[in-house]
């Protein structure tokens, strides 16, 4: 598929944040492109869905800017929407799934997990994405020297569709502020086009239920895409089950919510700060918690059991164990914290917060939606 290239807007947006990636090698193409593509394709998805109901939608464009940054943004020009994950994220993604699949534990029923070796795993010494960091798109990537790759060429190739969910999910996030029109609400009532922009002092605080809408949407809409094809699934993986693909949109977005607070550093979870000092996102735990909410809601919509859903998050959640007994980087997902009394009563707590802040901006950010409205 050939991609539309940047537009005038965009490039405006992005030159100070570097150049856009339009050229991809070839392990790029399998890892960042695919997602990119979704990503295109669900962005005039939503212009057409907002058109058709007579509102107007700007026009979206979604790239890879070349930069060292772990960052992902959605902004907003007069001339249309602009959507942006740094090049090194797709590679940091790849490194922390490909270390997670090697080891055996780790969703066993994928290829041979008797072929993985767990000292390989608890041997690597750096974090996970530490040798990603791109020059230039000519530079070489010795993926086999600096990847913890997966000894099964199955589990090495789920490797790049744990990828490709994430990249998706991360997309999905940053369309669905323009979607659900937080954006056109951030620029008229906070004085910003970017949502990592905070206006003021207590910015931070209005911005975050907008970032909780977004982080849920974008759950559902990689476990919606758990039961039809994506263009990131690699071909031996056709026959995965739906339930395997589900237990992975639930579990990536648990990784997700690790890798932005240990890459970020900004872990909230239970280290003695307050949780709402800075950034406009929930705490990490939330954001966990919210995901995996988000998707038991939709298996329901969806006529799933309350049994099967219940067995499936129990699933879920012994994965994150296998994560976390494999590998102590990824301890903030092991369940007994993330679920345990403390941990519920952390989540209740930012919710209760998140809706005050949610009733303040509500008749203003109703005015922007291009979803329908709830009944």
């Amino acid at each position: 598929m050939k991609l539309p290239p940047p537009s005038a807007a965009f490039l405006d947006y992005a030159e100070d944040h570097g150049p856009v990636v339009t050229e991809f090698d070839q392990f790029t193409q399998v890892i960042s492109l695919p997602a990119l593509i979704a990503a295109s394709g669900r962005a005039r998805s939503f212009k057409e869905h907002v058109n058709s109901r007579g509102k107007e939608f700007l026009s979206a464009g979604c790239h890879y800017i070349e930069n060292n940054v772990t960052d992902a943004q959605a902004a907003q020009s007069d001339e249309g929407f602009c959507f942006t994950i740094f090049d090194v994220v797709p590679f940091q993604l790849i490194d922390i799934f490909s270390l997670a699949l090697s080891a055996p534990s780790f969703f066993a029923e994928i290829g041979d997990s008797k072929l993985e070796d767990l000292g390989r795993v608890r041997a690597r010494e750096k974090p996970a994405g530490y040798g990603f960091f791109r020059k230039n798109p000519e530079e070489a990537l010795l993926v086999r020297s600096e990847l913890a790759y997966p000894l099964c060429p199955v589990r090495e190739e789920a490797a790049l569709y744990f990828t490709g969910l994430a990249l998706d999910a991360i997309w999905s996030h940053e369309l669905s502020h323009a979607f659900m029109g937080h954006l056109d609400y951030a620029s008229e009532n906070l004085g910003v086009r970017a949502l990592n922009e905070l206006p003021d002092e207590n910015g931070s605080l209005r911005q975050m239920p907008l970032e909780a809408e977004a982080d849920r949407f974008s759950a559902q809409t990689i476990l919606q895409g758990s039961f039809g094809s994506t263009p990131y699934l690699p071909l031996n993986l056709r026959g995965l089950p739906v339930e395997s693909r589900v237990k992975a949109a639930f579990v990536t977005s648990a990784v997700l919510t690790w890798f932005w607070a240990y890459l970020q550093r900004i872990d909230r979870t239970f280290d003695g700060f307050d949780p709402y000092e800075r950034g406009g996102h929930p705490p990490p735990l939330a954001r966990l918690h919210l995901a995996f909410e988000g998707n038991r809601d939709f298996l329901k919509l969806l006529g799933w059991k309350t049994s099967s859903i219940e067995e499936l998050t129990l699933q879920a959640m012994q994965e994150l164990e296998n994560l976390a007994s494999s590998k102590d980087w990824f301890a903030i997902l092991h369940p007994e914290t993330v679920f345990s009394e403390k941990g519920r009563q952390f989540n209740k707590d930012i919710k209760e917060i998140m809706g005050h802040e949610f009733r303040q901006m509500h008749q203003e950010l109703e005015t922007y939606r291009y979803q329908p409205k709830d009944k």
